[in-house]
């Protein structure tokens, strides 16, 4: 599902480009139109030295060898030496569509650039490479390192260098919005066909965040070395993401039902973070189907940990008495989405970890594992005073299905 939205969606940013092409050239009898001559008069009657001398410095390193070979390279070489190498390859196929497509339009539509150009630039003027190039680079870090800031600062350098191009007036203001569109419709496409090559590309030995942001390693597959800290870190985020030490008689509780089931079934289906000192401060669990995982925890999982959780014998149950009651209760056929989602998760991250991308990087590796093994959906279930974690749900593309007044239920199609 994700792959084919990305594929429509790199196909409408191309298609767009094209269209805008045409109705530049061809709109307006071969003439310029008012918006790109309105715009090229407006950057020539405000120019500073300032700006030209930025528009200069940006002229230098978004063209020649320097944009076509240096700057790939030197990403290319970093995201090989912080152990991304399906992710280079990503980046490195990404560039060469996007060189591809900008130099297949220029010579499909052959617009003349203005007259009265500052810089000595090769012919065609539709789209901007310059534009183009900066705008496939933001779109590859957005990709492989998903942050805000980032797309932030990218986009604040293609904008820059869009600018830097009609201020020099080597191109129209529709050229660099063509840019803009090719160079991220490259990325999107060649996205969506080499999927986990792209942000997920070395999940099987480890993503490394970014070390100025993280005290993160790692994200890496479950091990059984990592069993005891699935239990410290389900009791220190099970009380709606806070710490819940202390509230049962035994924190063991909290693990026996949600994490370490999970990966004594599906250790498959579990990735831990691991921090740099060696310690596990964060997993995703999951399984590929409720039914069959309900049946194994009802009749196999909860007779084998139960004994350890006595009733309170309290007249009136306390918390921990419910939750165990809970346990007891789970059985297949209680969950009414999972005909339609079979598979269903659990995850966790302590406060260190939170807010640096990597709730998403865990969630995108476990779709992608139950897409490869043809699963048709995933639910899961939330408290609803956890608002941060549905926003975050929906910004996957999860959305809200039918719930509880104490659950409230997320599912998400696979194609």
């Amino acid at each position: 599902m994700v792959r084919t939205r990305m594929l429509v969606g790199g196909a409408a940013l191309l298609a767009g480009a094209v269209v805008l092409g045409l109705v530049a050239v061809t709109a307006f009898g071969g003439g310029v139109n008012g918006l790109d001559q309105g715009w090229h008069d407006l950057t020539k009657g405000i120019r500073q030295p300032w700006m030209l001398a930025i528009s200069y410095a940006l002229n230098w390193i978004g063209g020649g060898w320097r944009a076509s070979l240096l700057v790939p390279l030197l990403l290319i070489a970093a995201l090989v030496i912080v152990r991304r190498g399906r992710a280079a390859v990503f980046a490195a196929v990404s560039l060469v569509l996007s060189v591809a497509l900008a130099q297949l339009l220029k010579a499909v539509f052959e617009r003349a650039r203005p007259e009265d150009m500052l810089v000595v630039s090769d012919p065609g003027s539709f789209p901007s490479g310059h534009t183009a190039n900066a705008a496939t680079l933001a779109v590859i870090l957005y990709v492989v390192f998903p942050r805000r800031w980032l797309a932030a600062t990218g986009a604040i350098w293609t904008i820059l260098m869009a600018l830097s191009r009609t201020i020099l007036s080597v191109h129209w203001l529709t050229d660099t919005i063509g840019g803009m569109l090719v160079g991220a419709a490259a990325v999107v496409l060649v996205a969506a066909v080499m999927g986990r090559w792209a942000s997920l590309g070395c999940m099987g030995s480890g993503i490394r965040p970014d070390a100025k942001e993280s005290s993160v390693s790692s994200i890496r597959p479950y091990r059984p070395s990592d069993r005891d800290a699935m239990y410290e870190v389900c009791v220190r985020t099970a009380d709606v993401g806070r710490d819940a030490t202390g509230m049962f008689t035994d924190d063991r509780l909290w693990g026996d039902i949600f994490a370490v089931p999970y990966v004594e079934r599906h250790p498959d289906l579990s990735w831990v973070v691991e921090a740099q000192d060696g310690r596990t401060i964060g997993y995703i669990v999951g399984t590929d189907d409720t039914e069959a995982f309900e049946t194994w925890f009802h009749d196999e999982w909860w007779p084998s940990v139960a004994g350890r959780y006595p009733l309170s014998g309290e007249a009136e149950p306390t918390r921990q008495d419910s939750m165990i009651g809970y346990a007891a209760r789970r059985a297949p056929g209680r969950e009414q989405h999972a005909a339609e989602y079979p598979a269903h998760l659990h995850i966790d991250l302590l406060p260190e970890t939170q807010g640096q991308g990597l709730g998403r990087l865990l969630i995108e590796a476990l779709f992608a594992e139950l897409r490869r093994r043809g699963v048709t959906g995933l639910h899961l279930g939330m408290n609803p005073e956890n608002a941060g974690a549905g926003a975050f749900y929906e910004r996957l593309g999860m959305r809200r299905l039918e719930s509880g007044p104490d659950t409230t239920m997320y599912g998400v199609r696979f194609s």
